[in-house]
């Protein structure tokens, strides 16, 4: 296949914080060739943040590359805050992104919710949108919440599942989002950390990922409470959307964007099912499925076909500037 390495760890040529509301200021880094084509990283959670490792899929004599951490996490502030804190915010966030460095089109690069909020932004702004590169598709919708939090996963890890599920009493069982959100905002800080401590060590276990480590028993970080607060906060609202199949019922919008799609055949966080369900309508779609790998955008496997894309797209682009 090719030699589809990372390239070598760079640092942001400009880095900044953006205000986008009275309340919230986002950071945002570029990184790269600041005439390059433009590229947006959006990463997942939602609550997740950037990190450094994220540049490194991108040619930085090619693209130019924007990263953004969003609302509420990373080094966004104030951290944790949720108010003003939902995916159509995070899409006027792209745009003002979009406008203050003055670019016209770009291409979006998006995994897991990464990949919800990229589709969506799209959905709005598909003028925008030169082309795609998803991983790990997350519909959000009412089938892939349930598959994740309350029977799914569970079949497949058992053990971890009743770890997660046993730290809720046996009446509450039965809708373990809203259990785990009642615990998120409660007053009991104490409570509410070792709620959050099981939350995130059981996504963590169930990652599927050769890089992920789990922490000390004893201490909670801070990316850990704003992944399960934020992702607590859109999944419990049902993402904020009107309709609870909102990106394949509005697919018409985006249809004929150039889409490049990988995702992990042992993916299970994000149903591969999904992903066909998505490519099915799409008309300019290439989808690959990546067999012996799960979520993770940084396994070996998985960041070679997702470097191929992006290679992929440097040849068109030369071809479509008249160069043969």
């Amino acid at each position: 296949m090719g030699n589809y390495d990372f390239y070598p760890a760079i640092e942001p040529f400009k880095s900044y914080m953006l205000p986008v509301s009275d309340i919230h200021s986002i950071y945002v880094e570029e990184c790269g060739n600041p005439n390059g084509e433009p590229i947006i990283f959006l990463h997942g959670g939602p609550g997740a943040g950037c990190g450094k490792k994220a540049r490194r899929f991108f040619d930085p004599e090619y693209y130019h590359i924007i990263l953004f951490d969003q609302r509420g996490c990373g080094k966004s502030i104030p951290f944790l805050e949720l108010k003003e804190n939902n995916i159509f915010y995070s899409v006027e966030d792209m745009e003002k992104i979009r406008l203050h460095i003055g670019i016209d089109k770009w291409t979006i690069f998006a995994g897991s919710y990464g990949s919800t909020l990229g589709l969506t932004y799209a959905i709005h702004y598909p003028e925008k949108v030169k082309r795609m590169v998803l991983q790990g598709i997350f519909l959000a919708n009412e089938e892939d919440v349930k598959w994740y939090f309350q029977k799914g996963i569970s079949e497949i890890y058992p053990a971890e599942f009743k770890k997660f599920k046993d730290f809720i009493p046996k009446k509450e069982q039965n809708n373990l989002l809203e259990a785990y959100y009642k615990r998120f905002f409660s007053n009991d800080i104490e409570l509410r950390n070792k709620a959050i401590k099981i939350w995130s060590r059981f996504q963590l276990r169930v990652m599927e990922s050769e890089n992920i480590m789990i922490p000390e028993e004893d201490e909670i970080q801070a990316s850990e409470i704003s992944l399960a607060l934020i992702e607590a906060h859109y999944f419990y609202n049902n993402m904020f959307w009107e309709d609870k199949n909102y990106i394949l019922n509005k697919i018409e919008k985006i249809k004929d964007i150039p889409i490049y799609i990988a995702h992990g055949r042992f993916d299970l966080n994000t149903r591969v099912v999904s992903a066909y369900k998505l490519a099915e309508k799409l008309n300019n779609c290439e989808l690959v499925i990546v067999e012996g790998v799960g979520h993770s955008p940084f396994t070996e496997k998985m960041s070679k076909v997702l470097i191929k894309f992006l290679e992929d797209i440097k040849e068109l682009n030369y071809k479509d500037e008249g160069n043969e």
